[in-house]
């Protein structure tokens, strides 16, 4: 029999939300004409701006995704055919897949820590003669650890790329993610702490990254605001191929997020918080641990491990969760390594970049990640994209029926108190 609950479950409005001052900057941008820019207007600027602050980085470039960007940095660093790069096999598929399209071999590793991130030890293990580059990704925006993997890039004589796409506001021992690369790349997309609809940001160090990114990205008006060395000026009318523009108005939705970023992450990680403590009296449930010194920012969603009377049991509990209201799902960022795309490859006839090497892809994705795949298995998501409000009072909703399908499903009542997760 369902329980009875004593709150409703009512929902907010989905994120992304927006301010009416957002909206109002939106409606005007439509009635000036100005829903594309070709060149470097002063809404591109502004975001450009806001994220070199946010990282550290001197050189940003606003591109059309978060996909778009990590193509534009494993560009810029010259990746090409053959060459290897070392990447998560516990990511989004958005972290390898612009490797193919420059014909390069992802390498894909197996996770290192207990939050699913990749470590120097398990980079270490695939670097060969061939490895060019690595690329880490904070997942759920839980800080990689990034000082021995800058020691083994360095020392390699590897590029290292960042993926903060689920990283807003995360720092690692005092710095914020993504100023520890020589490129890090951001998602300004869908759900994204940081959204502006659609949006991505390439943020480095290196003015010829940013100058081959830039060229990648937008051919004349940008180009010719932007590349300035000997070497590239040339190029700026017609560009390297591409055009991955970001619109102003989704520059200005997104600048909304980032201007009440601080508050956004204070928001959520204290609701998380929150509904951690609320979720303590079932040892079952295991939040992700925080590493000391990292903040995670705003996390990008809210994570259990299944552990006890729950482990293996997922399927199961999801279900129940389902059914009394919660939109409760395994992580739809799963290894990468049982995807059919590294398991067999294309099919027949699919063209991709010519000078992929399936059979080098394939043999680098043949083994097994098992602490990847373990982790995976035993993790649910919570709809955490409802918790960007101060106070939330769904958090209490949600401890309240997630501990009674649990007891119902476990056996016997919770090992502490459960009421108030103020």
């Amino acid at each position: 029999m369902s329980a009875t609950f004593a709150h409703p479950l009512v929902h907010p409005p989905e994120w992304p939300v927006y301010s009416d001052q957002a909206r109002e900057r939106v409606a005007r941008l439509v009635a000036e004409g100005r829903t594309f820019d070709y060149g470097h207007g002063p809404e591109l600027r502004r975001l450009e701006e806001s994220m070199s602050r946010l990282t550290g980085q001197p050189h940003c470039l606003a591109v059309n995704s978060g996909t778009s960007a990590l193509y534009a940095a494993y560009f810029a660093l010259g990746i090409g055919p053959g060459d290897e790069v070392l990447v998560p096999s516990l990511t989004f598929l958005s972290t390898v897949t612009p490797l193919l399209l420059l014909g390069a071999v992802p390498v894909l590793c197996d996770a290192g820590d207990d939050r699913g991130n990749v470590t120097a030890e398990t980079l270490a293990r695939h670097i060969t003669p061939r490895t060019r580059a690595v690329c880490v990704t904070h997942l759920w925006g839980h800080p990689v650890d990034m000082d021995p993997v800058v020691a083994l890039a360095a020392s390699h004589g590897l590029s290292l790329v960042e993926d903060c796409s689920h990283a807003h506001g995360s720092t690692y021992r005092g710095r914020p993610v993504g100023g520890f690369g020589d490129v890090s790349v951001f998602s300004l997309g869908g759900v994204k702490t940081v959204s502006g609809g659609m949006g991505g940001v390439l943020a480095t160090r290196h003015r010829r990254l940013h100058e081959l990114a830039c060229l990648l990205s937008g051919f004349r008006q940008r180009s010719r605001a932007s590349v300035r060395s000997r070497e590239l000026r040339p190029f700026v009318e017609t560009g390297l191929g591409g055009n991955l523009r970001m619109s102003p108005v989704a520059c200005v939705l997104a600048q909304s997020h980032l201007d009440a970023l601080d508050r956004l992450v204070a928001a959520r990680a204290d609701n998380f918080r929150r509904l951690e403590a609320a979720l303590a009296a079932r040892p079952e449930l295991a939040p992700l641990p925080t590493a000391n010194g990292c903040d995670p920012g705003a996390r990008y969603g809210f994570h259990l491990a299944l552990t006890g009377r729950l482990a293996g049991r997922r399927d199961a509990l999801v279900a129940e969760l389902r059914a009394v209201g919660l939109a409760v799902r395994a992580p739809t960022t799963a290894p990468l390594h049982r995807e059919p795309l590294f398991t067999s490859g294309p099919p027949d006839g699919w063209a991709l970049h010519p000078g992929v090497h399936w059979p080098s892809v394939l043999r680098e994705t043949a083994a097994p990640r098992p602490r990847a795949e373990a982790l995976w298995d035993s993790w649910i998501a919570l709809p955490a994209t409802h918790l960007y409000e101060e106070d939330s009072p769904l958090v209490d909703a949600y401890a309240e029926r997630i501990v009674s399908v649990v007891d119902r499903l476990c056996g016997g009542a919770a090992v502490g108190p459960v009421g108030s997760a103020s």
